[in-house]
């Protein structure tokens, strides 16, 4: 497991100044390094094309991106040709990753490219006015600093632009990398159709959880993620689609990077604790020194011994915490392949005892189990009807019916007399959306409903394109347009009196209703 920081530049020379690692050491661990990327500021207003060119990694790869700023938003609508799949790289790459770079060289990982072929598109957007672009391979879609597999990077236009500026940014890459077989793509064969790696990558993802030694520092989070994997490996198995795939594949990896952050944030703590716990009489009497100093100079000059002591005891509680999260994985390793063979053993074993009671109670198991698959079943749709109004229920107002689950949504989506969605009414379905894309098995209706005022076509008319209104939006969000169905209601449905001017308000409301599929019961993975 490489290309994460394990040193401070600073902490790092102290490291090897005392004695705690190597030069050798230290060139062979991961290290910060300065890059340089072309960046672009981009004015208001016009569409800028930027082309992207491929590195000697993925040499014939190339990209074009239409960049435009509105609103103090960037809009990136890339789109990469001649790609390959980041899989043949080998080793523990499994995907590629678009990264902007921003003028005081941070970098961002703003999105995933899904490869069909040898083609990928990607729409993102970022606060940013000025920054540079480049496209990485990564184990999988949630790295938070680039590998040192850089494919593609953006170009400076050929053409004039008008207000645009150019300029080099420099940043902050890390040397090391992630397992791999080949440095270079240039004769690997292009692949066909679409390249499905949420799995490889959810693997990967817990393999370098393991590795950051998550089995000792953060058990119980490594076990969620186990847990979460072995689930997505078995509907894998059984033929899910490409999106529930990635669905569950990304909650495995979001699960093991935080398995394997605690991990490092706990073996790191433990580390330095002991360090601060051995030094402990040289903190004191630097301390008591700083305390009693009699002159300013001496009190600064024994701050500044303060800070090394401090630089040294972190560069000495990281190398040790590298250490032993690596002595942690590697006993853990050790551990589960004891255990798989012990299982294994086990299994062998009740086997050759079940199968001389085999053909007397395969019957009374199947139906059994049968039972049991059915209480299961029931349970787990309560659960997730339960789950999907709760998680509703935190945004808006949720009523059941006959019908199904009935979100309600106040007259604060649009203006009035217009269908066009208000800013807060974008937020609200954006919650909604989010929490409808992790369930599946479901349809929606989306139904606008009107007050008496007005003439009965106009409402209808409006509401119409009210509905249509939310719809679009939904689908912008990822759902399915082909599970969405739009009616105006009238003032048909009024949950209020039309008397008052309160009760007219409620009645002005768009309801999404909400139903599940009588064979396929919602269940949402997280909500």
């Amino acid at each position: 497991m490489i290309d994460v920081p394990r040193f401070s530049n600073v902490a790092a020379t102290l490291a090897i100044a005392f004695g705690l690692i190597s030069g050798t050491e230290l060139a062979s661990a991961p290290r910060a390094v300065e890059r340089q990327i072309l960046a672009l500021t981009y004015p208001e207003g016009p569409t800028i094309s930027v082309k992207f060119q491929g590195t000697s990694r993925l040499p014939r790869a190339s990209g074009e991106a239409k960049v435009e700023r509105k609103h103090g938003t960037t809009e990136i609508e890339i789109e990469l040709d001649e790609m390959k799949p980041a899989s043949a790289f080998g080793g523990q790459y499994n995907t590629y990753t678009l990264w902007v770079v921003s003028p005081e060289g941070h970098v961002d990982n703003v999105g995933e490219f899904i490869l069909e072929g040898n083609r990928s598109k990607l729409d993102v957007s970022t606060p940013l006015e000025t920054f540079g672009m480049f496209v990485t391979a990564e184990p999988h879609f949630l790295t938070s600093l680039p590998s040192r597999f850089v494919v593609l990077e953006n170009t400076e236009p050929t053409v004039e632009v008008g207000p645009l500026k150019v300029s080099a940014l420099r940043y902050e890459g890390f040397e090391g990398l992630y397992d791999f077989e080949l440095e270079t793509l240039a004769d690997s064969p292009e692949a066909k159709g679409e390249i499905r790696t949420h799995i490889e990558s959810a693997r990967t993802a817990v393999q370098l959880a393991v590795a950051a030694g998550a089995a000792k520092f953060a058990a119980a989070e490594l076990a969620k993620a186990k847990a979460a994997l072995k689930e997505a490996e078995a509907e894998y198995s059984s033929g899910i689609s490409g999106r529930n795939e990635m669905l569950l594949a990304h909650e495995v990896v979001r699960l093991a990077v935080a398995a394997e952050n605690r991990a490092r944030e706990r073996a790191f703590e433990s580390a330095l604790a002991r360090e601060r716990e051995a030094s402990s009489e040289r903190i004191a009497d630097l301390r008591a020194s700083i305390a009693a100093a009699e002159s300013e100079a001496e009190r600064s000059r024994l701050k500044v011994a303060e800070k090394v002591l401090d630089a040294e005891l972190e560069a000495k509680a990281r190398h040790e915490a590298e250490r032993e999260a690596a002595q942690a994985a590697r006993r853990a390793a050790e551990a589960e392949e004891r255990a798989h063979a012990a299982e294994e053993e086990r299994i062998a074993a009740e086997n050759a005892k079940l199968d001389a009671e085999r053909a007397k109670t395969q019957a009374e198991r199947g139906r059994l189990s049968a039972e049991h698959e059915a209480a299961d079943a029931r349970l787990a749709r309560e659960n997730a009807r339960a789950e999907l109004r709760e998680a509703m229920a935190r945004i808006t107002a949720v009523r059941e019916s006959a019908r199904g689950l009935i979100v309600s949504l106040p007259n604060i989506l649009f203006e009035t007399n217009r269908a066009e969605l208000k800013p807060e009414g974008r937020e609200a379905l954006a919650k909604i959306s989010g929490i409808l894309q992790i369930a599946e098995g479901y349809t929606l209706s989306v139904e606008g409903h009107a007050d008496s005022a007005g003439s009965a076509d106009y409402n209808l008319d409006l509401l119409d394109r009210r509905a249509a209104s939310v719809c679009d939006y939904l689908v912008k969000q990822g759902l399915s347009s082909a599970d969405i169905a739009t009616r105006g209601m009238g003032e048909s449905h009024p949950i209020a009196s039309n008397e008052t001017a309160t009760g007219r308000q409620q009645n002005r409301r768009v309801e999404i209703v909400v139903v599940e599929a009588p064979d396929f019961g919602m269940r949402p993975t997280t909500l």
